[in-house]
Order: C-alpha cells, then structure tokens, then sequence
C-alpha cells in the first residue's frame, strides 16, 4: 500500500495558517497533497484533542511545517503524532542535527566560520575560549539555537576591539532578547566580511545571502534571501555535496557571499521551521518533495 503522505502546518492559538505558509497551502492543494493545521500550544500542553484535525485513518506520514521548537518540544510533537499511529517525516535527532550549531558546524569544518561555545550561559567561559580560540573580536554570538540578529549592536555583533565589559554587554542583550527561549549555551562565531546590500533592515545591516533546501541529500531549491536579483539555476548552487553532511533528510542552509569572493556557510536551520524566501515558489520545493 502507498504511503500517505501530507504536510502539517503548525500554528499558535486562534492563529490560521499564516501569509508565507498559505502560499504553501495553495500549491499543496494544486498538487493534490492533503494538508492540515494544528495548534502547537495545545499539543505542548500535552492536549488529548490537539491532533483532532489529522485524518482518521492512522500510518500517515507528515513534513511539519511552522514555528521554531527547541529539542524538547520537537520531541513532543513527535510523540504525539506518533501515539495517534502517525509520524513526522523528520525524527527529534535529525532536527537537531540540522537546527542546533553545536552538531552541524563539526560536520561543516572549514565550510562556515569558525566558533566556540558553552554548554550553560557563563560569558566568562565564552570569552576565555573566544579569545584563545578565535582570536580577538570582530565576533558574532548567539545561542546554540538561533541568533538576535534583530538586534545586531546590542545582542549580535561584537566589534573589533572591543573588551570583556563590551562582550558581556551583548551576551546580556542576547539573553534579554531571547527571554525564555534561550537555549543552550553561548555560541561565538569568527566574524567573516559578507557582501553588503545597499540598504539596511530592521536596524542592522543586510548582506547577500542565499537560502538552499536539501531534501534527502540533494539541494532541490535556492534563492537569494532578499528581493534584489534573479533566481539562478539549481546547477550553480555552492556546496551541492552539503546535504551529505547533515544528518537530516530536509534542512536549509544560508550562504553569505563573501567581500571577497567565494561563498560561506552562515548558518544551517531545520527544513520544517524555515521559511522559503519570497523569491522562491514554494512549488519548485513540494514538486520534488511530493513527485508523484
């Protein structure tokens, strides 16, 4: 018997499917995939009807689709899914493979700049190993998670020259950023000059980078992150053997052009918590996730 397969779209309380993954719901029904919405917040609370919207028939397999869960509450979500007879299409352990740094950035070496962090919050401990590991600022911190970007001076970037007063400062505006949502540890990365883009973005500055989807080892999708120029053809993708790196069968990965030329890896995320640039049809994604 085939295997059911659809896509399931999580969502917070009293929210619908929202603009970015409703684009991604018309392309699902145009290709006749089933889909479905789901309230994260009631299956975290642990509640019996939080699945009630899945089919009733039970043994299908679902891509999620929607907010950015830490370990502990993918594994949730996982299990509940799996109690109703279901299952994601990507396991706990993969999710971590590809959205917590310190597993990817071994697995990438010397594709992505290189970092050090902590296993708690001590900024004595991530200063001490930035220092003799990275060398002096310029640096960029964030959690083993995700970044503060948004708020690149205060919780993000650390400048050349700067002290151990100034780096305590940022990791305070990462914590006061991230609240509750911190996760892990201290992560300072060697700062790499990336390409600029001639304008600025919620109060830091914008870079050329690039999105890329792998599914299943192989990059299937890329557009640049921002709307300034023309999708090029998957052939000219860099690092097109990345996939086989990354324990996860769907991830993205961010590409900054360099200063100089060239191409880093930024940072890796978990394909389901990921949003498609706007440059990207979502169908070029689903068309190979979904062939037939």
């Amino acid at each position: 018997m085939a295997v059911r397969r659809g896509v399931l779209f999580g969502r917070g309380s009293g929210q619908e499917v929202d603009d970015g993954y409703d684009r991604e719901a018309h392309v699902l029904d145009s290709m006749g995939v089933p889909w479905v919405e789901v309230d994260l917040e009631e299956v975290l609370d642990g509640g019996s009807e939080a699945l009630r919207h899945l089919p009733r028939s039970r043994g299908w397999s679902w891509l999620y689709r929607g907010w950015l869960l830490n370990p502990d509450d993918t594994t949730t979500l996982w299990e509940a899914v799996l109690e109703r007879g279901d299952r994601l299409v990507v396991q706990p352990s993969e999710v971590a493979a590809a959205a917590l740094l310190p597993e990817w950035a071994p697995a990438l070496g010397g594709l992505t700049p290189a970092s050090v962090w902590t296993e708690d919050d001590d900024e004595e401990e991530a200063w001490e190993l930035a220092c003799s590991v990275l060398g002096p600022p310029p640096w960029f911190v964030r959690d083993h998670l995700k970044s503060a970007r948004q708020w690149w001076a205060r919780a993000a970037y650390v400048p050349a020259g700067a002290d151990r007063e100034a780096f305590a400062r940022v990791c305070a505006g990462l914590r006061a950023f991230m609240e509750d949502r911190f996760h892990g540890g201290f992560v300072v990365r060697r700062f790499v000059e990336l390409a600029p883009l001639p304008f600025v973005a919620q109060g830091h500055p914008v870079f050329d980078e690039h999105r890329v989807i792998y599914w299943r080892g192989r990059p299937i999708a890329w557009a640049p992150y921002h709307d300034v120029d023309d999708v090029e053809p998957l052939e000219r993708v860099p690092f097109p053997d990345l996939g086989r790196r990354v324990a996860s069968p769907f991830f993205v990965a961010d590409l900054g052009r360099l200063a100089g030329g060239g191409w880093t890896v930024i940072e890796l995320n978990d394909g389901g918590s990921s949003r498609f640039p706007d440059q990207l049809d979502p169908w070029e994604v689903y068309a190979r996730i979904f062939p037939d």
